[in-house]
């Protein structure tokens, strides 16, 4: 897949997500694969229930507890969850979810990432979160760090994300420019497993290795301009 490939010629890409894209001036693969991520989100060990904090992004593992619930208006549905671990009990909600009442009908154990808010009743709700059910699923993810993109209405992240994915296991790796003394001298990584790293690093060494390979290019590009 050459880098001059339009962005609509993506699996999964229609004319209608092709305008999204336009909108945050992506219009090739080219433009996509440089449209580098603004941050990293953590994924953390879980907190006990206890030990949850008011707005933050936070983790638990818990014990499906009682019946999911569905309530409110048809244009307005809202799945009720409670989550119980030896220190207390989470109420998690999801809007326009309704079906996660027959996913989650099993019971058992399930880890769930979102953000911690207090409600009026003071009590703490996690509103929305990411679910890994089973619970297990989660360590796939545990100490990894996943891009966060700039998005616009209709786009989302795990969508960005999905194509990155697609066209870096589809792109040819390109020729290196930079002569291997001056790489070795200044410490650079190579110019294919930068652009690669700076989308999915694993760990925290890897994004700082690609970020400097690639602030490196930019700034011998506009000296060179």
């Amino acid at each position: 897949m050459i880098e001059k490939t339009d962005i609509g010629d993506l699996k999964g890409i229609g004319e209608k997500t092709k305008k999204l894209f336009e909108k945050i001036n992506v219009h090739t693969v080219g433009d996509l694969i440089r449209y580098y991520p603004h941050g990293y989100d953590v994924y953390e060990e879980a907190v006990p229930i206890s030990e949850l904090e008011e707005d933050k992004i936070q983790t638990v593992t818990g014990a499906i507890y009682g019946r999911v619930q569905v309530s409110g208006s048809s244009r307005m549905q809202v799945t009720t969850l409670h989550v119980k671990d030896l220190t207390g009990t989470l109420k998690v909600i999801w809007f326009r979810m309704p079906f996660l009442r027959n996913t989650l009908s099993g019971g058992g154990v399930i880890t769930l990432r979102g953000r911690v808010v207090r409600k009026k009743t003071g009590d703490l709700v996690m509103e929305h979160p990411e679910m890994f059910y089973p619970s297990a699923k989660y360590e796939e993810k545990l100490h990894t760090l996943q891009p966060v993109y700039g998005l616009t209405k209709g786009l989302s992240n795990k969508m960005i994300t999905k194509l990155v994915h697609q066209i870096l296991d589809t792109r040819p790796l390109h020729g290196e420019y930079l002569p291997e003394e001056i790489r070795e001298r200044y410490q650079l990584a190579d110019a294919n497993y930068a652009i690669r790293t700076i989308h999915f690093p694993k760990n925290m060494q890897e994004l700082l290795t690609a970020r400097k390979r690639l602030v490196f290019d930019e700034f011998l590009l506009f000296v060179l301009a």
